[in-house]
């Protein structure tokens, strides 16, 4: 069966609290030319996303983009730097008395100083996110190759109705 080396294939799903897009996008091009587009944190997903594009794909310029929103996180902790908080209102209180402004210090105000707030993630598991990810992204390269598929055998009608004119 012809393919076409133009396609396009998207999947999303949420899984282990993860909101995962993935999209395969081709164009034609003489070579297999891959690029990837995955957030920093997952870099090393790269590889492992250039075997997968290369089994739907043996030709054309493939693109991957993965998404990857975490929703649920269940070992996130935010830690607040009192010292330095304590810090801050000292330092605001003293600018009040020298300027003679009224002291109106409230917790909000003094939160807005991101610096006091350290957020921690516990380490992820890259074997399980490279399942969760590989699951979807196996969803969106079927898509992509049924879309070259299709648009192939408009391409086999074509060159068959060329043919018989010819």
């Amino acid at each position: 069966m012809i393919r076409s080396m133009t396609g396009y294939g998207r999947a999303q799903e949420m899984i282990g609290g993860r909101d995962i897009t993935v999209e395969f996008r081709s164009v034609n091009h003489r070579y297999f030319e891959f690029s990837a587009r995955v957030p920093r944190a997952y870099g090393y997903l790269e590889d492992k996303l250039k075997g997968l594009a290369q089994t739907a794909a043996s030709r054309g310029k493939v693109e991957v983009a993965v998404l990857i929103q975490t929703v649920d996180s269940p070992d996130t902790q935010v830690a607040v730097n009192t010292a330095l908080a304590r810090e801050y209102v000292d330092a605001l209180r003293e600018m009040g008395r020298e300027l003679g402004l009224a002291d109106d210090l409230t917790l909000s105000v003094v939160s807005r100083f991101g610096d006091i707030f350290t957020v921690r993630k516990s380490p992820e598991d890259e074997e399980q996110i490279w399942a969760d990810v590989s699951a979807v992204a196996k969803k969106a390269a079927e898509r992509f190759v049924e879309m070259r598929r299709t648009e192939g055998g408009k391409l086999r009608e074509d060159i068959l109705g060329r043919l018989t004119v010819i």
